[in-house]
C-alpha cells in the first residue's frame, strides 16, 4: 500500500511518500534529493507517522539540502515502479510484471525487469531481495577478475579468496593474513574506475602496510586519479549504501 502526503513546515513543504507492508515491524525514513519515503508497518496508524514526519522535519530538509548541494550521480533506490536500480555507475528503469513462473530479476536491453507471481504482493522489500541477490552473482564475476588483473599488474600473489559482502561502513578490506580480500556487494553500483580503485587500495597492502607516502606512490602509479575517485565515494557513498 503506497500513500501520497505533504506536510506544511513553515515556508516548505514537504512530500512524502507512505509505504506500508505487513512484513515491517518498525518505520524507517527514507531520504533523497527529490524524494521522501516512509515504510511503516500495516498497522501502524497515519497519524502517527505524520507525528514522526514533524519530528524529524528539520532533519528531512537538513538532508536533502546536502543531497542537493553534493549532487550525487548515484539516485537511492526506492525499490517502486518507474524508479531506478543503479549498477556500475548508471541509473537504470525499473519495470515490474506479473508472471505465472517463479520471481526473478534482469537486466536487460538497460533496463531491469522484474517478473513477480500474481499470488504474491508487489513489495519495495521483495524486489529489494531480488535486485541485492542479483547483485551479488553479478559481483562475484567482476570482483574476481579485477582482483586477479591488479594482483599480477602488482607482481603479487593475489588472495586465496575474494569475500563479497553487504559491508555498511567500509568499502573492502584484507584479512589479517592477507589471504582474503574482502570487497562491499554495493560497489557494484559505482562505475568500474571505482571499483578498480578500491580493489587495487586492498591489494596494494599487501606491498605497503601503513598509509603512507611509499603507499600512495604505488597507488598512484596505477591510479593518478586516485583523490577524484575518492572524492566521488564522499559524493556518492550514502547512496551506494
Amino acid at each position: 500500500m503506497t500513500l501520497k502526503r505533504k506536510l506544511e513546515y513553515g515556508n516548505t513543504t514537504i512530500n512524502y511518500s507512505i509505504i506500508k507492508t505487513r512484513r515491517r515491524k518498525t518505520s524507517e525514513i527514507i531520504v533523497n534529493k527529490d524524494v521522501v519515503e516512509i515504510r511503516a508497518p500495516f498497522d501502524k496508524p497515519e497519524r502517527e507517522i505524520r507525528n514522526l514526519i514533524q519530528d524529524k522535519a528539520n532533519w528531512i530538509l537538513k538532508k536533502q539540502k546536502e543531497y542537493s548541494e553534493m549532487n550525487p550521480e548515484i539516485v537511492k533506490p526506492i525499490f517502486g515502479e518507474n524508479s531506478t536500480l543503479p549498477y556500475l555507475g548508471k541509473n537504470y528503469p525499473l519495470k515490474i510484471f506479473r508472471t505465472e513462473t517463479r520471481d526473478t530479476i534482469n537486466f536487460t536491453d538497460g533496463q531491469f525487469i522484474v517478473y513477480i507471481q500474481p499470488s504474491k504482493s508487489v513489495t519495495t522489500e521483495h524486489v529489494e531481495e531480488l535486485y541485492e541477490h542479483w547483485l551479488m552473482k553479478a559481483a562475484r564475476r567482476i570482483f574476481v577478475n579485477k582482483v586477479k588483473s591488479y594482483s599480477e599488474k602488482l607482481g603479487i600473489e593475489k588472495p586465496e579468496r575474494v569475500s563479497i559482502k553487504k559491508l555498511k561502513n567500509r568499502w573492502g578490506s584484507l584479512g589479517k593474513k592477507g589471504d582474503v580480500v574482502n570487497l562491499n556487494v554495493n560497489l557494484m553500483k559505482a562505475s568500474e574506475n571505482i571499483i578498480d580503485y578500491v580493489v587495487l587500495h586492498e591489494l596494494c597492502h599487501l606491498k605497503v602496510k601503513e598509509h603512507s607516502h611509499h603507499y600512495w606512490g604505488l597507488l598512484h602509479k596505477f591510479i593518478p586519479d586516485y583523490q577524484e575517485r575518492i572524492q566521488w565515494l564522499i559524493t556518492n557513498g550514502t547512496n551506494l549504501l
